[in-house]
């Protein structure tokens, strides 16, 4: 409904309030306009509104009447919208409801009266007025195409034309086309506003991907259109699923670092990826990492993470928790991560994440280590020294001779 409150609210305190003004007096016909109703309630401009009057002769009246004019005028003003004669007679107990219509320019509240003469046997004629406000609207003209698939016939769209605004939408088609090429047409009746028209289409043989539906109609007295390109042959993704990859696990003492990648295996996006150790016998996650908000993840693409832990001496696998939202669904799972391949460090305390040098020499110069097994440096560089002193000796003999 687009009723406004306020003009029904003042409709009715003038129905209660004009009731017994209109009523003639003893000595004439008892005439009462009983009611008046507006039609639509909450008009827009140039648009056509009826105002029903309800003209009743009361049981005590002493007279049939005849009603030779009922006409609508703006309050204070000789404006006249509409009027009607000899509208009929009227006797004593009965009534007689006329519709009468008006149509307004512009927007705002119209105070109307409406007036009614009557003429009764004696050719007296009698005069009685009825306020009516109205409250009168710009046009609003919008509308929306959706567009769903039956759930057990996957080669039928449903298609639905939306009046959002104040006006109805008439000489309304829905064309559907794809690839440049009207696959179909239909014709729908006309669209109040606040309300819904659905029209079936058949894409069951459309080679094309997506297909374009355009909703032409009238509104507010001009053409309108909105269109809608929907898909029609998407085959079905596979739902986001998050796996670790190129998992990396490094050990010192009880300390053990996780390193890797939050992989989303499947063709939607995971959001609100979560990873995090389980607090198990043997197990217990600590700072700085013992969980870790990836976030999202797209279709086919990876995020890294870390994780930190302190373990038991025999422990041998560590159980991380992946949460995560895909296609509006939260999703719990959990993967082992293997400690039985990584390496040892030499130390026996430190944090996690310290590194430890591994098949490399810790010794300095000097250290007395073998290396690699080559001569020491220094026994080099004496026998370089000896070896040029010797040469020299022999070139200043050979020259003294």
């Amino acid at each position: 409904m687009r009723g406004s409150l306020l003009s029904r609210l003042v409709l009715a305190l003038l129905v209660l309030s004009s009731t017994g003004a209109v009523a003639a007096t003893a000595a004439g016909p008892a005439i009462q306009l009983s009611s008046v109703t507006v039609a639509p309630d909450d008009p827009i401009t140039d648009e056509q509104v009826t105002i029903e009057a309800t003209i009743s002769n009361l049981e005590n009246s002493d007279s049939i009447v005849d009603v030779t004019d009922l006409y609508v005028r703006s309050i204070g003003t000789t404006q006249e919208f509409d009027r009607i004669e000899n509208v009929g007679s009227i006797s004593p107990g009965g009534s007689l409801s006329v519709p009468i219509s008006a149509k307004f320019e512009t927007p705002g509240q119209k105070q109307l009266a409406i007036n009614l003469v009557v003429q009764d046997t004696n050719g007296e004629y009698h005069s009685y007025t009825y306020p009516v406000y109205v409250e009168v609207s710009e046009p609003k003209v919008k509308a929306d195409l959706s567009a769903t698939t039956p759930q057990n016939d996957s080669e039928t769209v449903e298609v639905s034309l939306t009046n959002f605004g104040n006006t109805n939408l008439t000489n309304v088609e829905v064309t559907a086309t794809a690839n440049g090429n009207v696959l179909e047409r239909n014709f729908i009746r006309d669209v109040p506003p606040d309300s819904s028209r659905i029209s079936a289409f058949h894409t069951g043989v459309v080679l094309a991907d997506t297909v374009e539906f355009t909703a032409t109609y009238d509104a507010a007295g001009d053409s309108h259109s909105t269109s809608l390109v929907t898909n029609v042959n998407e085959e079905t993704q596979i739902p986001g699923e998050i796996r670790l990859t190129a998992v990396e696990v490094s050990r010192a003492g009880s300390g053990v670092m996780i390193e890797g990648d939050a992989a989303n295996l499947g063709g939607t996006d995971a959001e609100s990826v979560l990873v995090q150790i389980n607090d198990t016998a043997g197990v217990q996650p600590v700072s700085p990492s013992g969980e870790y908000f990836v976030g999202g993840v797209e279709a086919s693409e990876f995020a890294t993470f870390e994780l930190t832990a302190e373990t038991e001496s025999n422990t041998s696998s560590i159980p991380v928790a992946i949460t995560y939202i895909v296609d509006n669904k939260r999703v719990t799972t959990t993967q082992m991560v293997d400690l039985t391949a990584t390496a040892m460090s030499a130390g026996s305390s430190g944090a996690p994440g310290d590194s430890v040098a591994s098949g490399a020499d810790a010794s300095g110069p000097g250290s007395g280590s073998a290396g690699s097994g080559g001569l020491p440096l220094r026994l080099i560089a004496g026998g370089v020294v000896v070896i040029t002193i010797l040469l020299a000796g022999v070139a200043y003999r050979w020259r003294s001779r």
